[in-house]
């Protein structure tokens, strides 16, 4: 899944549990792309494969979502979907982990490589 940051377009993610016992989950830029931020898209007209049924539910689950994250006291971690194995997990995620796929000045500062 991508990730709009504002930044340079939309970036992938990935995740990996943090911890042995796997209380908290990370993400880091992968291109995999088996992460996402909460948000379902939502259409401007109905049509048959996105009926009034399925619009109506949509609408539902995203305000769902945005409760949940109006109700986060923890600003450092995203309501995110996870993808395995064709199905998606609704997590409490952590960003800032590096991987290769940063890019150079990233990865140079984090591991504190010379110019």
């Amino acid at each position: 899944m991508m990730i709009d940051t504002g930044r340079k377009g939309t970036e992938k993610y990935s995740w990996i549990c943090a911890d042995q016992q796997c209380d908290t989950i990370d993400c880091f830029k992968d291109p995999l792309d088996h992460q996402t931020v909460c948000k379902l898209w939502e259409v401007t007209e109905v049509s048959a494969f996105h009926d009034q049924t399925v619009a109506d539910a949509t609408k539902k689950i995203n305000a769902i979502i945005s409760r949940l994250i109006k109700g986060n006291r923890d600003r450092s971690r995203k309501l995110s979907f996870v993808h395995h194995r064709n199905r998606f997990l609704l997590v409490w995620a952590n960003y800032g982990r590096i991987s290769a796929d940063d890019d150079f000045k990233t990865i140079r500062k984090a591991l504190k490589l010379r110019k």
